[in-house]
């Protein structure tokens, strides 16, 4: 019961950050602009078409409609674009979830009850967590509703590649809940907000290394993932939203855009992601055991 009244102080604690009505703010504004894009992409999308103009006439050569390509393409651009929202809040709000009550001294009043400091590390992560699920979620199925609204394009399997984007927003709150136990929230931010960015590029050259088959590259990307497999979490929500792609039966290892994935991380990454998250759990915790407040 401890736990869950921590979760729920914590949940409704973040809703009250101006960090959160800030995201939430420049989503709608962000949704707002991706409808009319999408809208207009759809209108030369078809005009092209039409007339055979650009790649389409090569596509009609091999007898490839690009459009449910271009359809996932676009849905696959508004969810990288929430997924990578939803990851800064989650850095930047959990960087703080510990170690801003420790400056403040609250924490003193709490874990001198009879509350354990796992307890307020739990309920804090399950608070913080389910904030961000319910913003995965929400922002999630309003671009998919988008995307459908002006194309008539909708995944069949919407459900598991929302999850796995939260499973990788919950392993950031996750990690980055570590460097706030032991840390400054400002240094702990900042840090996490370097690796994030580091490990997303080396996702890029591992696509990159898969489309231009240097192994070199891809290796690289596969070591980032180990380090820290949000981008393979990402990888493997996008290659369940994405329609089938033609290209690589015909011996092209190629996508229709950037976001698109040839080759998804193995399954089990799921499954690595999700222990990872535990083993953060457990490492903040021991951390803030030992930390003398």
């Amino acid at each position: 019961m401890n736990t869950l009244r921590i979760a729920w102080l914590t949940f409704r604690e973040a809703l009250r950050k101006r960090a959160l009505h800030g995201a939430l703010g420049l989503t709608a504004l962000f949704l707002a602009f991706y409808a009319w894009g999408v809208g207009a992409a759809v209108r030369e999308l078809d005009y092209e078409q039409a007339r055979f103009g650009g790649i389409n006439r090569i596509a009609r050569d091999l007898h490839i409609d690009l459009r449910p390509v271009a359809m996932g393409e676009l849905l696959l651009a508004g969810l990288y674009a929430i997924s990578n929202i939803a990851g800064l809040l989650a850095i930047f709000m959990a960087a703080g979830t510990i170690a801003y009550e420790i400056e403040r001294g609250t924490l003193q009043s709490i874990v001198s009850k009879p509350v354990g400091r796992s307890q307020v590390v739990l309920g804090k992560w399950l608070g913080g967590s389910a904030m961000l699920a319910a913003y995965i979620a929400g922002s999630g199925l309003a671009t998919a509703a988008v995307v459908y609204w002006r194309t008539g394009y909708y995944p069949a399997l919407l459900p598991a590649g929302l999850a796995l984007l939260v499973v990788k927003t919950a392993l950031l709150y996750s990690v980055t809940m570590v460097g706030s136990a032991v840390a400054p929230a400002i240094a702990t931010g900042i840090a996490m907000f370097i690796i994030y960015v580091v490990t997303n590029v080396a996702g890029m050259v591992e696509q990159l290394g898969v489309l231009t088959e240097i192994e070199t590259m891809v290796r690289i990307g596969r070591i980032a993932s180990f380090i820290l497999p949000s981008d393979a979490l990402w990888k493997l929500g996008a290659y369940l939203l994405q329609p089938p792609n033609p290209l690589p039966a015909l011996g092209i290892k190629l996508t229709l855009g950037p976001f698109g994935v040839v080759e998804p991380p193995n399954g089990l990454m799921a499954l690595y992601g999700l222990a990872y998250m535990a083993l953060a759990l457990v490492l903040a915790t021991r951390l803030f055991s030992r930390r003398d407040l």
